[in-house]
């Protein structure tokens, strides 16, 4: 069973209880030997390690861990702050954005950002393009290829966060917040409609991009009702 590692809390001297993210649950299980650099569990102590694991059922309340390998770590040598700010970032929204039972949705997600992250190092968009993926399966369908009110794909001059995503200008009201130029609506339309992550180190405004990035910090946190702890190491 392939997993991504969320938390790992200590039982006992050298063992942990590990809870991890599957491509159809959320799992907890007893990793024995977690906290010996010796053991060959040892792997499974960092967040957002990608594992390829067996359990048993034993006498434990949780299934135990019976073999595991290293499928791929985010962990490399030089970790700058922006790099290590997005992983716990990532690891964040995972663990409080959605209930248990939901965040297997965001496996593939989670899984293709760690690789671009760590291949790229570009935090910036990986970040952007993790989040857009987090509002969606959040139950937030944003509009960005026409008019959030009449549907129209021309003279789009806003982006409303309050609307649901572009407004033309005919339905642009007075008072309403131009949130984003024009230039970074684009970005946020290509943002939106990525499924992947090949926007990744492409040319891109870094400033657009972090207009966007507190932006949508502010739009998450909002609408998920939970204040990131993390982020003091990415907001510029």
């Amino acid at each position: 069973m392939k997993i991504i590692v969320l938390t790992i809390n200590q039982y006992k001297e050298k063992d942990a209880i590990v809870t991890a993210v599957a491509e159809n649950q959320l799992i907890t299980f007893l990793a024995r030997g977690i906290y010996n650099p010796k053991s060959k569990n040892s792997i499974l102590n960092n967040p957002l390690t990608i594992v390829d694991i067996e359990l048993v059922e034993g006498n434990f309340k949780y299934p135990i861990l019976n073999s595991s390998k290293q499928l791929f770590t985010p962990l490399k040598v030089e970790m700058d702050s922006k790099y290590l700010g997005s992983l716990l970032l990532m690891n964040e929204m995972m663990m409080h954005l959605f209930p248990d039972e939901e965040k297997h949705r965001m496996f593939p997600f989670l899984e293709e950002g760690i690789i671009a992250l760590r291949k790229t190092n570009d935090w910036l968009m990986t970040l952007l393009i993790f989040m857009s993926h987090a509002i969606r399966i959040g139950g937030f369908e944003l509009e960005v290829n026409q008019c959030i009110n009449c549907g129209k794909k021309k003279n789009i001059v806003a982006f409303s966060f309050v609307d649901g995503g572009f407004v033309c200008e005919d339905c642009y009201y007075e008072g309403m917040e131009r949130v984003f130029t024009k230039e970074q609506m684009v970005l946020v339309r290509k943002i939106f409609n990525s499924r992947d992550y090949s926007l990744v180190s492409t040319q891109y405004s870094h400033g657009d991009a972090q207009r966007l990035f507190n932006k949508f910090l502010e739009f998450i946190q909002e609408a998920f009702g939970y204040r990131f702890k993390n982020i003091r190491l990415l907001v510029d």
